[in-house]
């Protein structure tokens, strides 16, 4: 069953048949979904662009941003789409420049903060947004971040950092919580452990994928200044040979000066250095070499079960003797798909090869 609200979070009705639900998250700031349901009245009337839905079933919610009305298949059908409440992270900027030195989790949070929930302009708060509990996930890094959207920000911390990032909603609060995923690989003896095999008949389908074409090994990062009076910085110098794959990074965003009192005071040489090397590490995770594993689960199977024996960001053992396959990766895509004849889950397991409308994101970044 979908429950429907408004943005104030007063509940609109149910929703109790549909043909079609697809419920898609990611180990990141990202989720969405898309539901196709009778054209009535009361769908109508409460599936509403900006009215969200809430699965009794998930402690995440979707807002809608889109509807169409579509009579392709014969029958008169109401197609929405929908986006996780994360997303109200992009009506945001940050206001100025920030010159951080903590955490990537405190640094989203700080970000949230004063953008969304205790801003300095009472126009820019969103009052129906709150923060979870702080889990001091991951080690302080130093960044540089101005103008940039604070959903931008989450993206690109939680990709470089491998950190998820998920709205956490029950009907009348929500909160924006920062997590780790745990492990559960073959190769620690804490948690259960969680292997994924054809053999152990736990799959219905799997494609396996691995591309290097997009791998940057070394870069060369280019800061203030101009010609040779340009500030530099590089990582990976220590690739040689044919493992060895340049490429430039343009991070002339990262100003060599900051606010204090009122004026602009010169970055120190070293912070200025960790700010370039800090974008850079960030740009170049871009590039990585891609090795994903896609696979349709079979739900009856126990102790594999997705949502009571591992979770989005877990970290799993994929093990296909076929294809003489042994990897550790997290989980890093779940689709839910339910249907008259019932319900599918596929799980993306490692990072895939880039669709093309994100690799043109990635270029003009």
């Amino acid at each position: 069953m979908l429950f429907v609200y408004n943005e104030n979070f007063q509940k609109l009705g149910y929703i109790g048949k549909f043909s079609y639900l697809l419920w898609r998250k990611k180990y990141g700031p990202f989720a969405e979904a898309e539901l196709h349901v009778d054209v009535t009245m009361k769908n109508i009337e409460i599936l509403k662009k900006g009215n969200i839905i809430h699965r009794q079933d998930d402690n995440e919610a979707m807002f809608i941003y889109y509807r169409q009305f579509d009579d392709s298949s014969g029958v008169d059908q109401l197609v929405i789409k929908c986006f996780s409440l994360t997303r109200w992270t992009d009506r945001r900027i940050l206001w100025k420049q920030y010159d951080f030195n903590d955490t990537p989790e405190k640094i989203m949070r700080q970000s949230i903060i004063e953008s969304m929930i205790s801003p300095t302009d009472p126009a820019r708060k969103i009052p129906q947004v709150q923060l979870a509990v702080i889990k001091n996930i991951g080690k302080a890094i130093q960044q540089q971040i101005s103008y940039k959207q604070v959903y931008e920000v989450c993206e690109n911390l939680c990709t470089t950092h491998e950190i998820g990032m998920r709205s956490l909603f029950d009907g009348r609060k929500l909160e924006y919580d920062f997590y780790e995923g745990v492990d559960r690989t073959i190769n620690q003896s804490t948690n259960p452990r969680i292997i994924l095999s054809k053999n152990r008949s736990n799959l219905l389908k799997r494609t396996y994928e691995d591309a290097d074409n997009d791998l940057k090994t070394t870069a060369l990062i280019g800061g203030a200044g101009d010609g040779t009076a340009r500030k530099m910085a590089t990582i990976g110098s220590s690739f040689i040979g044919l493992n060895r794959r340049e490429i430039f990074i343009d991070a002339r965003e990262i100003s060599d000066t900051r606010d204090a009192g009122g004026e602009q005071v010169p970055i120190p040489t070293g912070e200025y250095n960790a700010l370039l090397v800090a974008k850079g590490e960030e740009k170049k995770a871009e590039y990585t070499e891609f090795i994903g594993f896609d696979c349709e689960l079979d739900v009856t199977k126990e102790n594999t079960k997705f949502n009571e024996d591992f979770f989005l960001g877990d970290l799993i053992t994929i093990k296909d003797d076929e294809l003489g396959i042994l990897m550790n990766s997290r989980v890093m895509q779940a689709d839910e798909v339910f249907q008259e004849d019932g319900k599918s889950i596929y799980v993306s397991v490692g990072k895939s090869v880039p669709t093309l409308p994100q690799a043109i994101k990635r270029m003009v970044k």
